[in-house]
C-alpha cells in the first residue's frame, strides 16, 4: 500500500457518541483499505472520545478536539490536515452504504478521470433513495454532500467552505465545481452512504444561501442549464423576504433582492415594486411570517 492514503475520510462530530461506532464500523468493514479517518470534535461532552479512542488500533485514525464555528469550521480543519489524493465527508451519524464502496469509487476513478464523482445515498429513517444524476437537477435542488467525493485539488484551488452559509456551505462548494468549464464532474450509478436524516442539516433551512441560490447561476451563466429556473428565481425572492423579516443577513439579502430587481427576467414592473416595497417594510419593521 502506497504511504499516501488515496481516500481521506473527515467526520465533523459533536456529542455524536450514540453513532459515531457504527459511522467508523462501516469505514473499518471496507474491503478497500488505503485511506485515513479524519474526525473533528468539537469539543464534546459526551462519550464520543471514548468511541474515538477505542478506534485508534484498528483504524488509519487522526482526530482533533477542540472549539470549533460550526460544522464547515470542523470541516476546513479537517482539509487541512487531509493528506488524500480525494475527500470524503460523512457525519457522526451516517454509515457507509455497504463493504464496496471505495473499492466502486476507487475502481470507477480509474476508468472515468474527473475531479468530483458522485454517487446516490439512502435515507436512514425514510429509506428514500436521492439520485441527483443529472446536472440540471444538481443544480437546482442541490445534492447531498455524502454521495460525493472531491479530488482534494479542488480545495486548493476553490478555496475551502464558506462558513458563512451554515447549512448549504458544501452545496455552494459543490456548485463551484459544476458551473467551472475548468473541472469534470461524473456522476455513477453507486449507493455511497445511508445517511442520518435527524441531523441539523436535514431538519432546517439555509435562507442565506437560498437567497443567493438565483444569483451564483446567474453570474456563472449556468441559469439556461435548469429545467426549473423559474422556481429557484422565486425561492431566492422569498429566501431574501424572510432573511429581511428575520432581521438577518440584511446587506446580503439586499444585494441579491436588487440584483433580482433590476435584472432581465420574466418579472413585470408591479411585481419588482411590490417586492421592493415588501423588504423595504421587512427591513424595518418586520413581519411575523412571509
Amino acid at each position: 500500500m502506497s504511504d499516501k492514503p488515496f481516500f481521506s475520510i473527515i467526520i465533523p462530530v459533536f456529542n455524536g457518541a450514540a453513532t459515531l461506532s457504527n459511522a467508523l464500523g462501516s469505514i473499518l468493514n471496507q474491503t478497500f483499505v488505503n485511506y485515513e479517518v479524519i474526525i473533528i470534535d468539537g469539543l464534546s461532552t459526551d462519550n464520543t472520545m471514548s468511541v474515538i479512542n477505542s478506534y485508534v488500533k484498528e483504524l488509519p485514525l487522526k482526530y482533533l478536539s477542540e472549539p470549533d464555528k460550526g460544522i464547515y469550521d470542523a470541516m476546513n480543519k479537517g482539509i487541512k490536515l487531509a493528506e488524500g489524493d480525494w475527500l470524503y465527508f460523512m457525519g457522526s451519524d451516517d454509515t457507509l452504504y455497504d463493504t464496496k464502496v471505495l473499492s466502486a469509487i476507487h475502481q470507477e476513478l480509474s476508468n472515468k478521470p474527473c475531479h468530483l464523482i458522485y454517487g446516490n445515498v439512502i435515507g436512514q429513517l425514510s429509506n428514500t433513495k436521492y439520485a441527483y444524476d443529472t446536472v440540471d437537477k444538481v443544480l437546482t435542488a442541490g445534492m447531498h454532500h455524502q454521495s460525493a467525493f472531491y479530488k482534494r485539488t479542488l480545495f486548493n484551488e476553490l478555496g475551502v467552505y464558506d462558513d458563512s452559509f451554515k447549512i448549504a456551505a458544501d452545496y455552494h462548494f459543490t456548485l463551484k465545481a459544476f458551473v467551472s468549464k475548468l473541472y469534470r464532474t461524473q456522476y455513477v450509478n453507486i449507493d455511497t452512504c445511508l445517511y442520518g436524516e435527524s441531523g441539523y442539516s436535514s431538519q432546517n433551512y439555509d435562507y442565506k444561501f437560498y437567497s443567493y441560490h438565483y444569483r451564483f447561476l446567474s453570474i456563472n451563466n449556468a441559469v439556461k442549464q435548469t429545467g426549473a429556473y423559474q422556481k429557484c428565481l422565486d425561492d431566492s425572492v422569498y429566501c431574501c423576504l424572510y432573511l429581511a423579516m428575520h432581521k438577518t443577513d440584511l446587506l446580503f439579502a439586499w444585494q441579491n433582492l436588487l440584483f433580482y430587481l433590476f435584472q432581465k427576467n420574466t418579472f413585470t414592473f408591479k411585481y419588482r415594486i411590490k417586492k421592493g416595497l415588501q423588504m423595504l417594510r421587512w427591513s424595518i419593521v418586520g413581519k411575523s411570517k412571509v
